[in-house]
């Protein structure tokens, strides 16, 4: 089946054009049965084809392809906590990244998106990427949460597909850059009361 294949790497495509991906950076994934297509370890996103996309079971042993990306232990983990989804997308957003260093939460609503499209947005303390400890801190919080912010590292977003999942990314940086903007233009900015 060449679908799920030609769709992430499509995707990958795509979140580079939108810069939430930066050479070999980030890594999505998407499930399909008892199959996850996930992108390969050490390729520049905006050059992936649908041939270097690898094809893992769900216990992470290659069916098909090259070497998977390092963070195939975080697919996995949340595939195995949430079986509503069917895509994940981890990238480092700047403006994302750059709130999360100077202490930024992301809990208090600035605006109406945030609650409205984003929900809940899960922050998840610092762990080495590529490790298990990362797939073990995001599906300790996964329930209920589809955007989460891991500190110093990046951005994971869930969906139902590719599509959900890019979207929910694409508005967390866009809300993030707004924040960021209007933090330099005024120091006090309040959340909103009721949305």
């Amino acid at each position: 089946m060449r679908f799920p294949r030609t769709a992430v790497a499509e995707f990958a495509r795509k979140a580079c054009e939108a810069g939430l991906m930066v050479g070999s950076e980030g890594n999505i994934s998407v499930r399909v049965k008892d199959r996850v297509y996930v992108t390969p370890s050490g390729v520049l996103k905006n050059e992936v084809k649908p041939e270097n996309i690898v094809v893992v079971d769900l216990e992470g042993n290659i069916l098909e392809g090259r070497k998977p990306t390092t963070e195939l232990k975080m697919h996995l983990a949340l595939y195995a906590k949430r079986q509503d989804i069917s895509a994940i997308i981890h990238a480092h957003p700047v403006y994302t990244l750059a709130l999360d260093m100077a202490g930024e939460d992301f809990s208090k609503p600035y605006l109406a998106e945030m609650p409205l499209l984003l929900g809940e947005i899960g922050h998840i303390p610092y762990v080495p990427p590529g490790t298990p400890a990362v797939g073990e801190a995001l599906s300790q919080e996964s329930e209920g949460k589809n955007v989460f912010v891991l500190k110093r590292h990046g951005a994971v977003t869930l969906g139902k597909n590719l599509e959900e999942a890019l979207n929910l990314m694409l508005v967390l940086e866009k809300v993030a850059k707004v924040i960021f903007l209007a933090k330099n233009l005024a120091q006090d900015i309040k959340p909103l009361e009721k949305f």
